[in-house]
């Protein structure tokens, strides 16, 4: 009886201890614990093996364990972007209405207008191709009298503008400042010149009365059909959203004259050929003052409306 006690008492001390040992748990010592020294290095517990599968079990899609799915962060499914409407300008900019080249610019219009100066006074035409380029014609004419002395005589000039540009303008910077070139149709552009002497004049190498001179008519006759001009200006008349223009041109033209010079003196019709010689020499010494203005001035000023 006393054995079956020790027996049964020992079976229950084995049974404690056994399950005392399978509850203990490493039991970490205070950081105190370690000042000055580093603390041990204490491995991660390792992730269990998977178990191989059995001979002959069908193979699973995740050998190693079902994946793991994480929540997205907050915001991360952001809602999608919103494209905001063109400005109203541009829509309105595509739907302008207008004509159109067929390379796609929009023709800036048509003016017409009229202009006054040096040239004599007129209408003219602008065509846009852009707003960097445009087209120009038109009309000048008028009349303009005035007295001038030329080699010791007094003459009476009239004088009879008729032209018609044929120009280019160009805006370098598409705005109203302008390049201008091209050419003047200038044909009907001539002089009429008029001198009656009423004391002694000199005519050509001598010196003659107003008995032998007479009257002395001549004509200066643009020689160059075209005449080229190139010049500046300022005003568009066919620039955007501009309806009235004021117009400013400043240039030159190149030409060229043919002066001739006759009188109905009596000196004319006299046996010796002086005078008839003096009248040559006179026509000669016209002809080289009036190459002096091969470059002619240019100055207009006008208004121009635009359709």
């Amino acid at each position: 009886m006393a054995m079956s006690r020790h027996w049964t008492a020992a079976m229950a001390l084995a049974a404690s201890a056994a399950f005392a040992f399978g509850q203990q748990r490493v039991i970490q010592p205070s950081p105190v614990y370690y000042q000055g020294t580093a603390a041990p290095h204490v491995p991660a517990p390792a992730a269990p093996a998977t178990p191989a599968p059995a001979p002959g079990a069908p193979a699973t899609a995740y050998p190693a364990g079902p994946p793991v799915f994480y929540a997205p962060a907050p915001g991360y499914y952001a809602a999608p972007p919103v494209y905001a409407a063109p400005p109203a300008a541009a829509a309105a900019e595509e739907e302008e209405e207008g004509i159109y080249w067929f390379w796609g610019q929009k023709w800036p219009g048509l003016s017409i207008g009229a202009q006054i100066g040096t040239l004599g006074w007129g209408p003219d035409v602008v065509f846009g191709i852009n707003r960097y380029l445009s087209l120009r014609s038109g009309v000048n004419f008028g009349n303009l009298g005035f007295e001038l002395e030329l080699d010791d005589v007094d003459y009476d000039f009239d004088l009879h503008l008729f032209s018609v540009p044929l120009l280019i303008d160009l805006y370098p910077l598409g705005d109203h400042f302008r390049i201008s070139a091209g050419a003047y149709l200038t044909s009907g552009t001539s002089v009429d010149l008029e001198a009656t002497p009423d004391q002694a004049v000199q005519i050509g190498s001598h010196t003659y009365g107003p008995d032998v001179v007479g009257t002395l008519t001549g004509e200066v006759e643009v020689d160059n059909v075209f005449a080229y001009y190139l010049g500046i200006g300022f005003g568009n008349p066919v620039a955007e959203d501009q309806r009235l223009t004021v117009k400013l041109d400043i240039g030159v033209v190149f030409q060229s004259y043919d002066v001739s010079l006759t009188s109905d003196g009596p000196g004319m019709t006299a046996k010796l050929d002086t005078f008839r010689e003096d009248i040559v020499e006179e026509e000669q010494n016209l002809q080289a003052d009036f190459d002096d203005f091969k470059v002619y001035p240019v100055v207009a000023l006008g208004l121009a409306f635009t359709f």
